[in-house]
């Protein structure tokens, strides 16, 4: 396997399986960020990488570090609902999203995937079904956070328009194994050890082994200038909280949190941690949506884990204590 691989945000959930991934199908060329402290780096990774810092929205660093790569898959990003990081959301994930396509214009890369999110897709009204082409809408189901995926995703295809091959990836919430108090993990140690509240609405779930197949196939295919939203199934809160506390052998019972009681447990929780929280964040929280994943199962050799047994599988990671048990690829 002769592509050199670049890796932003090598260090976050999806990163660290796209690394685990790619150097197992015998990909030894292979290159990540990480910002600030090598500490983050999972030791299974230590090894076999070359690692470069990058604090995003970082012009030289940014130019460096992707000369002489073919594929770069742009998973660096901020993810924030506190009502005063606005501006730390759109220099990261817009303005650094920027500065990576321009330097992959500068350097002939091949391939760029842009990682972007389904809270960039517009929703127009709840109980609505969304796929690929749904524009984005500023309306009561939008956030900060969601706004600067999407704009990134226009400096994404803005690089398309100038001669980059480009592919944008929407996952929904991502199951696998890290740190279980950062992103989508958060919700593992939730069911675990918060009491058994769960918002009304429902989202989508895919394993992060199902992205790095997909991303993977991808590339290999040269398959480009195409939106992709990956999301295994569609799931109230209803259920996955009760499937998670299964797994996790709970016996807690599990009850829907009143909007006004989740406002008040959400604006507490900011002001003891000294950051506000945004209450935009109960708008995704308590709407319900379904997103459509026809489109990607389309891509020839591409099929999902069912949420059930990555949920297991996650959960079994958790029980056992390990900071840095992964998945079987």
């Amino acid at each position: 396997m002769t592509a050199k691989i670049l890796v932003t945000g090598g260090t976050g959930l999806l990163g660290s399986y796209l690394l685990r991934h790619f150097r197992q199908l015998g990909y030894h060329d292979l290159t990540a960020t990480f910002q600030g402290n090598t500490q983050l780096i999972p030791i299974d990774l230590k090894e076999g990488i070359e690692w470069k810092p990058l604090k995003l929205p970082d012009i030289l660093d940014t130019s460096d570090i992707i000369k002489g790569k073919d594929w770069v898959i742009h998973a660096a990003g901020l993810i924030s609902y506190h009502s005063g990081d606005k501006d730390k959301l759109l220099a990261v994930n817009q303005h650094g999203t920027k500065h990576i396509v321009n330097a992959c214009l500068e350097h002939d890369v091949k391939h760029l995937v842009y990682i972007s999110s389904i809270g960039a897709l517009g929703k127009e009204k709840n109980f609505s079904t969304v796929n690929e082409t749904a524009p984005w809408l500023d309306n009561e189901f939008s956030a900060t956070y969601g706004l600067s995926k999407y704009l990134g995703e226009l400096e994404a295809w803005r690089g398309s328009t100038e001669g980059l091959n480009v592919s944008t990836i929407l996952p929904s919430v991502i199951l696998g194994t890290g740190d279980w108090h950062r992103s989508s993990l958060q919700l593992i140690d939730r069911v675990a050890t918060k009491p058994g509240w769960y918002p009304r609405g429902q989202t989508g779930y895919v394993d992060v082994r199902d992205i790095c197949n997909f991303i993977q196939l991808l590339l290999e295919k040269n398959k480009t200038g195409e939106r992709w939203i990956l999301n295994a199934e569609n799931i109230p809160y209803q259920k996955i909280y009760p499937m998670i506390g299964e797994a996790l052998g709970l016996k807690k019972q599990f009850r829907p949190a009143p909007k006004l009681l989740a406002k008040m447990v959400l604006i507490s929780s900011g002001i003891l941690k000294g950051k506000p929280l945004g209450l935009e964040v109960l708008k995704s929280a308590y709407g319900t949506f379904f997103y459509d994943h026809g489109k990607s199962l389309q891509l020839e050799g591409f099929t999902y884990r069912r949420v059930m047994d990555s949920i297991q599988e996650v959960v079994e990671i958790y029980r056992s204590g390990q900071l840095n048990g992964s998945l079987t690829l």
